[in-house]
């Protein structure tokens, strides 16, 4: 029986709305979330990228990196009491003086709010790529501010690609704060190459790595590794410890700090 025009266009627009929002999905996810075949699948794979704003890739589909991904404003709305919370756990790990790094995510925004309201730092240096946090902490007590250069991504309001990776040599950090799309048993990651290319070559130049996650990035899937658990000095995330092990996250009371 062939399905009304008015429902499959409704479907597709919904598997665009779920692609804009995890970054990217495989087919097999598509399948389940949407309680389609893999053929209709991919026949809507098809229809929806003709319409612009994804990329089909192999076994799935990946938001366009400044068309479809979700601006900075409608990612800062998302979870905003949960990233309160772990931006107080992570400022509390910051210390009085030293140097760090503050990527572009949203929660890492909320840290550099946070660490505004800190009144015993000495000489705390900080960096950052992001120049929503970078505004925030112009002119903060205590803090002597960075820009790492490099090309301007609008969406993100952030600097990235190569060049800002080569920038990135001439920083030691003694801990960097860091956001992710995503984590499940084997790490963190992100669904787009630049980002996660960029994070990465942070983590090289950083003594301490701290993953700040809110709960909603538990079960997605995005394409691109940035961090196994190991190699993380600790994970700070409001998710309950239960809801973590249910997706294979198990970590040390020392590696593990709720919010």
């Amino acid at each position: 029986m062939r399905v009304p025009q008015h429902l499959v266009d409704r479907r597709r627009e919904e598997l665009r709305a779920l692609i804009r929002r995890d970054g990217f999905l495989p087919v097999a996810e598509i399948c389940r979330r949407l309680g389609v075949s893999e053929a209709t699948a991919r026949r809507d794979l098809i229809a929806v990228e003709a319409g612009g704003h994804i990329t089909r890739t192999y076994g799935g589909a990946l938001a366009d990196y400044n068309s479809a991904f979700a601006s900075l404003d409608e990612r800062s709305g998302r979870a905003r009491p949960a990233k309160a919370r772990i931006a107080e756990a992570a400022v509390a790990r910051i210390p009085r003086s030293g140097t760090i790094f503050l990527d572009a995510g949203t929660t890492i925004q909320a840290v550099a709010r946070s660490l505004t309201r800190r009144r015993d730092l000495t000489h705390l240096v900080v960096a950052t790529n992001s120049l929503a946090a970078a505004s925030v902490l112009a002119g903060a007590a205590g803090v002597e501010l960075h820009v790492v250069g490099g090309m301007f991504l609008n969406r993100q309001a952030a600097l990235m690609g190569a060049r800002a990776i080569r920038a990135l040599d001439d920083w030691v950090f003694d801990a960097a704060f860091l956001s992710g799309q995503a984590m499940d048993a084997s790490g963190i990651s992100n669904s787009h190459e630049s980002i996660a290319d960029f994070q990465k070559a942070v983590l090289r130049q950083s003594t301490r790595i701290y993953f700040c996650l809110d709960a909603s990035k538990l079960g997605r899937a995005t394409p691109h590794p940035v961090a196994p658990w190991k190699q993380l000095t600790a994970l700070i995330t409001d998710a309950p410890a239960k809801r973590l092990a249910a997706h294979g996250i198990t970590l040390p009371p020392a590696r593990l700090h709720r919010a």
